[in-house]
């Protein structure tokens, strides 16, 4: 709950406004899918079979033990009696993003900080905050006051409250005499080509002296490809057979009510661990299933000791468990591009340009880093091949259908996003 407060409060904080780099993530969306792995059973014992250094002297509230240990009773009578406030985690970072936001904002976010079970009493506490206990917000949005009942809104949605989020200027000063600007010339609107074919519009191609173009074999498109690599063009022909195998593979995460389910949550766990331990882990480290899902749920699939029945399934349909991790991540990320919208072609693209850089360089370290890393997540969720796109595009529906149908989810690899 907290850790969605603090992303909301960097929200606001960029709507109103050493250096880390976008290209410093990039390793960490590399997958090998040939490493070697630690013993499994090795592992487990390592992280869960570890023994409690405090013994708490209970083991449920009913029961307590018959038996009085001195150092129990010391342990609660210290903490019954210190007059130290236990701190919150988050409260040196929320203080932290607060002290960075324009006081006048807290009007939209203090009533909901009043309403957050456990929120620390600092915080609340804070001048400007502490003022805005169940009160409705005194700067509201001209579109939304026209919304009937506005009043009410959840103290959690008076963010969206701010005349900011919608474009508009506070006129404060109104004897202040008005400048007027001089128009300066409109730059040509930078157009992704996907997006320009599906607007029926020109695409701009170079021309290149006839004995510089490179021959090459043009994709077929009606066969597939024998041994498909992380670099080799997709196919129509692979994204079927790909989108083939989606009903065997949830039939059988679903077995033995649903025991493959849970194992590979388990090795997920186990994976985010070990690669915590190796200094290869992000903070939120679930953003590298984003970006590559099916060779990430390989991965998990290793640590969860099912490599083996994952491979007879798909050795069905002729695909190594590596092979179709790589078909599978190029469809997924074709089918993102074919389907994007102008919006999120745009905002693909200035994240690309760095537009966002100049506010999130004011943030604090740990946040910074953590925004590049989203913003490199955004890039590679939508860097394919142009010929891979092409090859999915009469396929949009049927991979929609599909993926709409699992829900976005394909055995805890989120595929839609």
């Amino acid at each position: 709950m907290l850790k969605k407060i603090l992303i909301l409060l960097l929200f606001v904080f960029s709507i109103n406004m050493a250096k880390a780099d976008i290209g410093e993530f990039n390793h960490y969306f590399n997958v090998d899918m040939g490493i070697e792995l630690p013993n499994i059973k090795e592992l487990i014992k390592k992280y869960f079979d570890t023994k409690d250094l405090y013994d708490k002297g209970f083991s449920s509230r009913l029961k307590m033990g018959n038996r009085f240990k001195k150092e129990f009773s010391r342990t609660i009578k210290f903490y019954g009696l210190s007059e130290k406030r236990l701190k919150n985690n988050y409260e040196d970072e929320l203080l932290e993003v607060l002290g960075l936001l324009p006081k006048e904002m807290y009007q939209y976010i203090g009533p909901m900080l009043h309403e957050v079970p456990g929120m620390s009493e600092k915080i609340l506490n804070l001048p400007g905050i502490k003022e805005t206990k169940n009160k409705f917000p005194k700067r509201v949005a001209e579109k939304m006051l026209a919304l009937e009942d506005v009043e009410y809104l959840s103290p959690s949605l008076y963010v969206l409250l701010m005349p900011e989020l919608w474009g508009e200027t506070d006129k404060t000063d109104l004897d202040k005499p008005v400048q007027k600007q001089v128009k300066k010339p409109k730059p040509p609107r930078d157009i992704p080509d996907f997006i320009k074919k599906k607007l029926d519009m020109p695409v701009d191609t170079p021309k290149t002296p006839s004995s510089k173009i490179k021959k090459t074999n043009p994709v077929n498109n009606n066969y597939r490809t024998i041994s498909p690599t992380l670099t080799s063009p997709l196919t129509t022909k692979d994204a079927e057979a790909f989108m083939s195998t989606i009903d065997e593979l949830e039939a059988w995460g679903e077995t033995d009510n649903m025991r493959i389910y849970s194992e590979i949550i388990s090795g997920q766990y186990l994976l985010d661990m070990w690669e915590q331990e190796n200094g290869t882990s992000l903070y939120q480290n679930e953003l590298k299933d984003v970006v590559n899902p099916c060779q990430r749920l390989v991965l998990k699939i290793k640590f969860a000791g099912l490599y083996e029945e994952f491979k007879y399934i798909l050795a069905k349909y002729g695909y190594t468990p590596e092979e179709w991790a790589y078909v599978g991540d190029k469809t997924i990320k074709a089918f993102r591009v074919a389907s994007a919208s102008m919006e999120t072609a745009y905002a693909v693209n200035y994240h690309k340009r760095g537009y966002y850089n100049h506010y999130i360089e004011r943030l604090p370290e740990k946040w910074k880093r953590e925004m590049y890393a989203n913003e490199a997540t955004i890039i590679k969720m939508y860097a394919v091949f142009r010929e891979d796109v092409e090859a999915v595009r009469s396929l949009r529906e049927a991979l929609d259908s599909k993926f709409t149908r699992l829900r976005g989810v394909l055995l805890t690899a989120p595929i839609i996003y």
